[in-house]
Order: C-alpha cells, then sequence, then structure tokens
C-alpha cells in the first residue's frame, strides 16, 4: 500500500514533535505514541480487517470512527508543522536579541492542538458525508445561440456509491437535483466502488434523475476497478446516456462530447480520444465531460468548456498544492486552459471511501447555466 509509509511517517513525526517533549513517564508517552500510529495504520486495518483497500467490509460508524481519526492525525501532522516552523523562527529570532517564545508548556500545547485536530476531524468527516448544496456558477460561452442563453447544466461527480453512500443519499442527491428543473444533467465518473451485483440497488436512485435532454455521463479510473463494462451496462438501464469518445448534439446545437477515463486503455479498452469524441459534430459551442482534468489529449484545444472531477477538490485545504501537482494544477473551481478555454473541476459531490474528509473543501451539486460573452 503506498499510503502505509507516508502514514506511519506523519504518526512518528507527530509523537517527536508533540509527545517526546512532555514531561510525562514512559507509560503516557508509549499510549499516545500507540494511538498516533493506530490511527496511521488505518489503511492497513481496512486491508486487514475489512478485506480490501478501496472497499473495506466494515459497518459504516466504524469506517467513520476510522476516518476521522486519520483525518485527525494529518490535521495535527499540520499543525505540529507549524508549530515547529514558528518554534524555529523564534529561536532564529533570539539569536538577535528577541525574547519571544512558544506560548504555554509543551504539555499545554500537545492537548490544544490535539483537541484542535480531534475536533477537525469529526467535523471534516461529518462535512465529507452529508447532502452536498447546490452551487451556481455562470459560464460564458462564445458561439453560444440566443435560444441557449440560460441554458441549464447539473454536473455530479465522484458520487463513490459503495460503503458508505448509497441509496438513502443518493435519492436526497437526486431529490436536490430535480427540484432546478436542469435541462441537462451530467455525471463525470467515478460513480461507484464496488461490483454491480453488490451495489445495483444503492445506485438504483439514478433512475429518477429528470432533465428536458437527458442525463450522460462518462466512465471514471473507479469504473474501470470494478467491472466497467457491467457497470456501463447497468448506468444505461438507469437512463444514464454513457458516452465513449463520442458526442451527441441538444437542442439549440449544444455539442455534448464524453471521452471514459484514460484508465480504460489499461483494461483493454480504446482510452481517452478527444478527436473522436467531436468526429463529425456540427459547428457550436462544445462542453467535454472527461473524468480528470488532465490526461491524455486534455485539455483540448477544440473544446470550449470542459467538466471534470477525479480530485475532490484536494479533500483538506492545505493538500490542494499536492493534489494539484499530480493533476496538472488543477484542483477545484474554474480555470482557463493554456489554449484559453474553460475548464471546471468538481470537488465531488461524494467521498472517497479511502479517506472521507473535507475540510474547506465542501462538496458540491454544480449548477451551471450558460451565457453569451458580454460585448
Amino acid at each position: 500500500m503506498r499510503l502505509l509509509l507516508p502514514s506511519v511517517i506523519v504518526a512518528l513525526y507527530c509523537f517527536f514533535s508533540l509527545v517526546l517533549p512532555l514531561r510525562a513517564g514512559f507509560v503516557p508517552k508509549a499510549l499516545l505514541g500507540l494511538a498516533l500510529m493506530a490511527a496511521g495504520l488505518k489503511y492497513v486495518f481496512y486491508q486487514v480487517v475489512g478485506g480490501g483497500f478501496f472497499r473495506p467490509v466494515l459497518p459504516v460508524p466504524v469506517m467513520l470512527a476510522a476516518e476521522a481519526l486519520y483525518a485527525s492525525l494529518l490535521v495535527l501532522f499540520f499543525l505540529a508543522l507549524i508549530k515547529d516552523a514558528a518554534g524555529l523562527g523564534l529561536r532564529a529570532a533570539r539569536l538577535f536579541g528577541a525574547p519571544w517564545h512558544l506560548p504555554f508548556t509543551p504539555g499545554l500545547r500537545c492537548a490544544l492542538l490535539m483537541v484542535l485536530a480531534l475536533g477537525s476531524g469529526i467535523w471534516g468527516t461529518w462535512q465529507a458525508v452529508r447532502v452536498p448544496d447546490v452551487r451556481t456558477v455562470e459560464v460564458a460561452l462564445p458561439k453560444l445561440p440566443a435560444e441557449l442563453e440560460g441554458f441549464t447544466l447539473v454536473q455530479l461527480s465522484d458520487l463513490h456509491i459503495g460503503p458508505v453512500q448509497k441509496a438513502a443519499w443518493l435519492s436526497e442527491v437526486v431529490r436536490k437535483v430535480n427540484a432546478l428543473f436542469p435541462d441537462a444533467v451530467v455525471i463525470t465518473g467515478d460513480m461507484i466502488d464496488g461490483l454491480p451485483r453488490a451495489l445495483k440497488k444503492d445506485l438504483a436512485p439514478l433512475a429518477d434523475l429528470r432533465a428536458k435532454y437527458g442525463v450522460f455521463g462518462v466512465t471514471g479510473n473507479h469504473e474501470y476497478y470494478y467491472d466497467a463494462r457491467g457497470w456501463i451496462r447497468e448506468l444505461t438501464a438507469l437512463g444514464v446516456d454513457m458516452l465513449n469518445n463520442e458526442h451527441r448534439v441538444l437542442g439549440g446545437g449544444l455539442v455534448l462530447g464524453g471521452v471514459p477515463d484514460n484508465t480504460a486503455a489499461r483494461f483493454g479498452g480504446r482510452g481517452t480520444d478527444v478527436k473522436a469524441a467531436f468526429a463529425g459534430a456540427p459547428e457550436g459551442p462544445r462542453v467535454l465531460l472527461a473524468h480528470k482534468p488532465n490526461d491524455k489529449g486534455i485539455p483540448a484545444p477544440d473544446v470550449d468548456l470542459q467538466l471534470s472531477g477525479h480530485t475532490h477538490g484536494g479533500l483538506l485545504f492545505f493538500l490542494a498544492p499536492l493534489i494539484g501537482h499530480y493533476n496538472g494544477g488543477y484542483v477545484r473551481g474554474l480555470y482557463t486552459t493554456p489554449q484559453g478555454h474553460l475548464l471546471y473541476v468538481s470537488p465531488g459531490t461524494g467521498l472517497w471511501n479511502g479517506f472521507s474528509c473535507r475540510l474547506g473543501v465542501p462538496s458540491e451539486i454544480t449548477r451551471f447555466v450558460f451565457r453569451a460573452p458580454k460585448g
């Protein structure tokens, strides 16, 4: 497991930074160290006890407790880094005669930071599992016909229906989407974490989605871990028009194209091909659905707006630079691509079961309103 070593390093850093300096005996320090290491070994727990890293078979409360503790450890690591950086700065200042010191005793600092981290972990886990709010984004599209002024498109992304998010949660998401009366609904990949036979009933509420021109989707990388062909059949049966390097022309001439995640190429599929997706498409505003914001051939040069997900917005605000490094600098929100077009990266509607916490990065149901450029 690639995340095991970093998790152990994080736990050890917190121990040496916060626990070791305490004026306490061996037993209290050992117990605190064991608690930090236990939180850091979440993925081992999932693999050994739950039977799988991506989709552990565990009671939901047990998973959420493990997620909250692991998130608390990461927040504690972040706080410890700030403390230590401040300590080094103050030490340097004292060399020049400044009388500054870190406030409080090591014991009180440790207690305060641990309480703050634990509270943040619990809050962030709740933020991750709740039904998201609607965020409205107005987008100016060139070549937008007058009849498409005010066209509304709703994006869902990274639902990750599986161990935690189930049918009841998805039903509430669908209810919120339908209340918007959208012209179109799109789902930009990673809809599930599990096989069709295990999650068919939990994904069934998607059949209730309603939109004037239909519901469209593309595969993410997780679909390929769990029988993508089977899921494409199931999703099609639920009324989701899955776009596999192809496009649809909606009312008013809006061209909606979709590409599979390039993970498909590792599983015998064709992979991402934007040119094929828009082959033979008429002139008009082009919107591309692609799970990852930065993948083979994307962002594409001939697309007015790309809608993506995958990053979960970084999940924790201080992880945004790291997540951006692996995704071409794209983390969440609206960007202008090097080709001068628009790219929106959804922070996700659901959660990834491997890390169920959000701090400063709320999930969302994204409602786009298309406008003609002013002037």
